[in-house]
């Protein structure tokens, strides 16, 4: 839910995870399909899901617990990414460290590139993956970075005067 008078996104809504989890599934579903095709092997889809698998609990472990929607009361989070799902770490207010700026890009990049040798082999796969990722992005930067309630997050995008005004309601 969007708060009315700064337009941020104050409480998480199972609508926002599944949509980004429905948006997600599109190219990862391609990635698959061409990893299952034309690999030749059961390891290369299998070490896929192990990276992607690696990759979100590395991102959680350094990203979430920074998160308000992390620091939230109970024994469970819930954000666009993650629904119902249990605080391993203690949350830290603190910004986040600099070499989460830097592991973020690059992991993702890499968790990009992995199947596109695959995924080169049909042209129509690579065309779905590739609109998939892009639509995935802008939609996050579009509908998450600039609605985010983690201020110290270096992909936020709220205006300084959204980011004073809701300060100035909450304090």
């Amino acid at each position: 839910m969007a708060n009315p008078g700064c337009a941020l996104a104050t409480k998480p809504t199972f609508s926002r995870f599944l949509f980004y989890k429905l948006l997600t599934a599109i190219p990862v579903a391609a990635a698959l399909i061409a990893l299952i095709r034309y690999s030749g092997a059961w390891y290369w889809p299998v070490a896929y899901v192990a990276l992607c698998l690696t990759h979100a609990g590395i991102m959680s472990a350094i990203k979430c617990p920074h998160c308000a929607y992390y620091r939230m009361e109970g024994k469970r989070y819930s954000c666009f990414i993650w629904w119902r799902a249990p605080k391993l770490y203690e949350p830290r207010p603190e910004p986040e460290r600099r070499y989460v700026g830097i592991y973020a890009p690059i992991g993702m990049l890499v968790l990009t590139l992995f199947p596109v040798y695959w995924l080169w082999m049909q042209w129509e796969l690579l065309l779905l993956y590739a609109l998939g990722i892009v639509v995935l992005v802008q939609s996050i930067g579009m509908h998450e970075c600039t609605r985010c309630l983690n201020f110290d997050c270096g992909h936020n995008a709220v205006s300084e005067e959204v980011k004073r005004e809701y300060l100035d309601s909450t304090a």
